[in-house]
């Protein structure tokens, strides 16, 4: 037998032995046939606030089954026994109320009974000083990153509000009884949120003027789950491995969400993304460079896919060394290093020098260059002192992880330096080059971005 039902069949026993004193009354009526009580319901008065719905009918299904016990059970619910002794039938019953009512943690005032086929009884009552006044409701899954705490933060507001509305001011004397009423409503309350059905949870429940409330959720045991994760970092104007503290820490928030329900993933994904972005946006990382920062998510199967692009409001600042992998002319000018170094003169225009160096050739081809930004790529144009030409830059992403550039030479003595190519980000710092100069040659290279 569950503890529920012993203390329900104990107050059953105390109420046959309270009850039993109308019974033996003195003033009992002589038995006769008269109009029984049919029906019997309850009002309840309170003379100093109000209760939440959900304690209030736990409280009045409580007290209906004390007065039905009192009145049909062990009267027989016959109305003339109950008129004839109706001070000691309202006193004794009002004694029953009176003890129940203290267990739940409210104090008895008053009771008014209007003995009918259909019975009318009243209770005034009011609240016990020790009383619930707010509540604090806290999810715990997954680690509890920042960005996870952020993400729940909305529906443990929402839970919280649900409990204000239903059990609020409700007393917390009859711990067991009040931890019931809020994990019903917690549990009530996270059967409407579908977003949560990936998980099986557990409620724990501190009872007190500030009632805490603790919901921990794990995935399901079949549910499909979040994997794996993939992240692309871009910048056109800072070094990427200035950057890897950033990429560090937007990889840790990603990957506090493996394990997690697709379903909850799918419907948080809006969520997920502004509060890594939020994260990053402060993160100290960003501050010396006045950085504007992008950050797309999508979700891909069962992977969630990202993709973290990073541009300087002040800087213009990167570099790379390409190496060919495979040779087509003695001089191998393929294989170069590059560096550019400049200030944003505003968020789209930059002025930056830019130097070429061919190490198997010695040469090295250094130009002032004005540039501008444009939706994810770069227009640059500027004059280039070792070949006495004008020398035009252009980049443009076509994916996170694919972009087409140019590096041309006006000048046709230069065709050979001049180059179109496709990129492929293998990693940030790693790329994979095809390049065609402007004499139609071809090959591939590897690069480092710096």
């Amino acid at each position: 037998m569950t503890e529920g039902s012993l203390r329900g069949e104990w107050r059953r026993w105390r109420l046959a032995l309270l009850v039993a004193l109308v019974l033996v009354s003195p003033a009992v009526c002589a038995a006769q046939q008269s109009e029984r009580v049919e029906e019997v319901g309850i009002r309840l008065e309170f003379s100093d606030g109000f209760v939440g719905p959900e304690t209030l009918t736990q409280l009045e299904v409580a007290l209906q089954d004390v007065v039905e016990f009192v009145l049909l059970d062990n009267l027989e619910g016959n109305l003339a026994d109950i008129n004839y002794n109706l001070d000691y039938v309202v006193e004794t019953l009002g004694g029953v109320i009176e003890r129940e009512l203290k267990e739940y943690g409210f104090e008895f005032e008053e009771i008014y009974l209007e003995p009918e086929v259909v019975t009318r009884v009243t209770v005034k009552l009011h609240l016990a000083e020790q009383r619930v006044n707010d509540f604090q409701v806290r999810f715990h899954l997954l680690g509890n990153t920042p960005v996870l705490e952020a993400v729940t933060a909305a529906d443990e507001e929402a839970v919280a509000a649900a409990l204000y509305a239903a059990v609020a001011r409700t007393p917390y004397s009859d711990e067991n009884w009040l931890s019931s009423l809020v994990t019903q409503t917690v549990e009530h309350q996270l059967a409407k949120m579908v977003e949560y059905a990936g998980f099986a949870h557990t409620v724990l429940v501190h009872p007190g003027k500030t009632t805490t409330v603790a919901v921990t959720l794990t995935p399901q045991p079949g549910a499909d789950m979040l994997t794996d994760h993939s992240l692309s970092m871009r910048s056109l104007t800072l070094p990427l491995l200035t950057l890897q503290p950033l990429r560090e820490e937007a990889a840790y928030y990603l990957q506090s969400f493996n394990g997690a329900p697709l379903g909850f993933i799918e419907a948080k994904l809006a969520a997920i993304q502004q509060a890594v972005y939020q994260q990053l946006v402060n993160s100290a990382t960003l501050a010396p460079h006045c950085a504007d920062l992008r950050f797309e998510l999508v979700l891909s199967g069962c992977s969630l896919v990202a993709d973290l692009r990073v541009d300087s409001t002040r800087y213009m600042l990167d570099g790379e060394a390409r190496l060919a992998l495979w040779d087509y002319t003695v001089d191998d000018l393929e294989g170069r290093i590059t560096a550019r170094a400049g200030v944003m003169i505003t968020p789209q225009w930059s002025a930056f020098a830019l130097g070429s160096y061919y190490p198997m050739a010695e040469d090295v081809y250094p130009a002032a260059m004005a540039g501008l930004l444009v939706d994810y790529g770069l227009i640059a144009a500027g004059y280039d002192f070792e070949a006495e030409a004008m020398r035009l830059l252009g980049r443009i992403d076509l994916a996170p992880r694919v972009y087409l550039a140019g590096d041309v030479f006006v000048e046709n003595d230069f065709d050979n330096l001049s180059e179109i190519s496709v990129h492929y980000r293998v990693r940030d710092l790693y790329e994979l080059q095809l390049i065609s100069n402007l004499d139609g040659e071809v090959v591939a290279a590897i690069a480092a971005n710096f």
